[in-house]
C-alpha cells in the first residue's frame, strides 16, 4: 500500500513539473498561416494587401516571406524563416530541383507596376477554379542550360514566379502579350495536366507523323536524317531553321508553347499564322477544348 501512495505521489509530482515547463514555452506557430497579407503603412505593402483583398492572390517580392522565434524539442529558442519553394512538378510527373542558376528579387519601386500587370492581364481571364497560393515578383531568373524552362515564368511548388517586372512600364503591346502568355502558361500547367486523356490525343498528333520519337529530338536529326522541313509539319509551333542545332520541344514545352499562344494570338490570328498545318491545329483544337473545361474564356 505504502509503494502504490508514493508512485501516485510521484506521479502527480512529475505532472505538476511538466504543466510548469509547458507554461513557460511559447507557440511553436506551425499552424500559421503564412500567406495571409496584412495591412500595412507602407505604400507598396499596402497596394499588395489591397491586391491581396480584391483578389484573394498573396503576392511577393521577397522568397523569405517571415520569421519568428521557435522552440525546439529540448527547449532551445532559434528563428524559424519561412521561405518559398521552387521547386516544381511539370505537368504531373515528379518533384524537381530548383532549375535556376540564379535570380534576382523585383526591386520595391517596381512592385506596384507589377500588380498593375496582374490586375489588367492576368486576373481578368483567371477562372474561379484556378487557386493561386501565391505569385513572387522578379526582376529576372536564369534557368540552367539545357532545362527548357522560361525565364519569364514558372511554376513552384508554392508559389509562380512572374519575371521582367521592371521591364513592364516600358513594353510593347506585343511583349506585354508574350508575357502575358507566359504568366498564364506557368499559371495553367497544373490543371492542363490533369487533362490525360487529351494530351494523350495531343502527343500523338505529332508521334502519329513518324516511326521516331520526334519529342526532343536533335534538330540535325529532325532535318537531315528524318527529312522533315518544317516542324509545323508535324506539329511544332517552331518556325523552320534547318541550321538549328537545339532540340525539339519536349512533350512539357509542346504543350506549354500552345497554352502562351492561346494568350498571344486571337483564333483568326493563329489560324492565320498556322491555318496550313493540319497537325497544329489539330492540337490547336484539342488545347482549346482542355481549356474551356477549365473554364479559360477563348476569344
Amino acid at each position: 500500500m505504502k509503494k502504490n501512495r508514493f508512485l501516485y505521489a510521484l506521479l502527480l509530482s512529475l505532472l505538476f513539473t511538466a504543466c510548469d515547463k509547458e507554461e513557460d514555452l511559447t507557440p511553436s506557430g506551425l499552424g500559421r498561416d503564412w500567406f495571409v497579407i496584412m495591412d500595412s503603412e507602407d505604400p507598396v505593402d499596402k497596394a499588395i494587401y489591397q491586391f491581396y483583398v480584391e483578389t484573394g492572390i498573396p503576392v511577393f517580392y521577397n522568397d523569405t516571406i517571415g520569421e519568428e522565434t521557435r522552440v525546439d524539442n529540448w527547449g532551445n529558442a532559434y528563428t524559424h524563416y519561412e521561405v518559398l519553394q521552387f521547386s516544381s512538378s511539370s505537368l504531373g510527373g515528379m518533384a524537381t530541383g530548383v532549375p535556376f542558376m540564379s535570380w534576382e528579387f523585383c526591386p520595391k519601386e517596381d512592385v506596384v507596376d507589377g500588380l498593375q500587370f496582374l490586375r489588367e492581364e492576368i486576373v481578368p481571364v483567371l477562372p474561379e477554379s484556378i487557386k493561386i497560393r501565391s505569385l513572387l515578383l522578379l526582376k529576372s531568373m536564369t534557368p540552367y542550360y539545357g532545362r527548357g524552362v522560361s525565364d519569364e515564368a514558372f511554376k513552384g511548388l508554392n508559389t509562380v514566379l512572374v519575371s521582367h517586372v521592371p521591364e513592364l512600364k516600358d513594353m510593347s503591346d506585343a511583349e506585354r502579350l508574350n508575357m502575358k502568355g507566359a504568366v498564364m502558361n506557368a499559371l495553367l500547367a497544373t490543371p492542363v495536366a490533369a487533362h490525360t486523356e487529351e494530351l494523350a490525343s495531343f502527343y500523338q498528333t505529332t508521334r502519329g507523323c513518324y516511326t521516331e520519337n520526334l519529342y526532343g529530338c536533335y534538330g540535325w536529326y529532325f532535318y537531315n536524317r528524318y527529312n522533315f522541313s518544317d516542324p509545323r509539319m508535324v506539329g511544332f509551333l517552331k518556325d523552320p531553321d534547318p541550321s538549328d542545332g537545339s532540340n525539339m520541344p519536349t512533350e512539357t514545352e509542346d504543350v506549354g508553347m500552345y497554352i502562351k499562344a492561346m494568350f498571344i494570338y486571337t483564333p483568326k490570328e493563329f489560324e492565320a499564322l498556322y491555318g496550313a498545318f493540319d497537325a497544329v491545329m489539330t492540337k490547336y483544337r484539342i488545347m482549346v477544348s482542355v481549356l474551356k473545361e477549365i473554364g479559360i474564356k477563348i476569344d
